[in-house]
């Protein structure tokens, strides 16, 4: 009886430490297969930059800000809204999605492929007041040794690129060299730059490894 008692207590020890194990560490397998699932949502970006409609293939995707972030992950296979992750705009149902799903969501740390999230780039529901949260959201494309986040989005009617810069988020320029830091990104008047208007980095593709 001592005898399989000890073995009992042995396997469960196993499985223990086991499932930690399988759960966090990625094959290599695993992390090529997130490094080209990122290149192609990258690459979509790409091929729709400087296009006034949203299309991947023959597939229609709504001309706008939220309508280019789904069509380049659409390329990954990817949904970025979960019909049950609560109500809002695109941008906003995007947001939760991230928080239902218990994806990685940073303050400043930058990593490509993440979506960026801004709160008052317009007055969405036209009360004159700059109180309007998740109006926009753009494709993080690469991040500069300095912290400069280079992204695309959808704006005034086509698929740009911009930048924004966290650590120095009310500077539109390097006073020194000269680099653009921010980008200006409100509509409608003013003259406000997307480090001030940016709120969260989200990562829609789950870390190599997770299923």
């Amino acid at each position: 009886m001592k005898a399989d008692s000890t073995r009992r207590w042995a396997l469960l020890l196993g499985l223990v430490l086991l499932v930690p194990h399988v759960a966090g560490c990625a094959t290599p397998r695993a992390r090529r297969m997130h490094k080209a699932q990122l290149q192609s949502v990258l690459d979509q970006g790409l091929m729709l930059l400087g296009e006034s409609k949203v299309r991947v293939g023959t597939k229609p995707f709504r001309n706008d800000c939220s309508g280019f972030v789904s069509a380049c992950y659409s390329r990954a296979k990817l949904d970025l809204v979960d019909p049950l992750a609560g109500r809002g705009s695109a941008t906003a149902v995007m947001f939760k999605t991230l928080k239902k799903r218990q994806l990685p969501i940073r303050r400043k740390r930058a990593r490509p492929g993440d979506l960026a999230f801004f709160h008052n780039t317009h007055d969405r529901n036209s009360n004159g007041l700059r109180d309007d949260r998740f109006t926009h959201v753009a494709l993080v494309e690469k991040i500069d040794s300095d912290g400069t986040v280079h992204f695309m989005h959808y704006v005034s009617g086509t698929v740009k690129r911009g930048v924004l810069n966290v650590t120095n988020r009310k500077e539109h320029r390097d006073p020194h060299s000269g680099k653009t830091w921010n980008s200006y990104l409100r509509q409608g008047g003013g003259r406000t730059l997307a480090g001030q208007l940016h709120f969260r980095f989200g990562q829609p593709l789950p870390p190599p490894g997770r299923p």
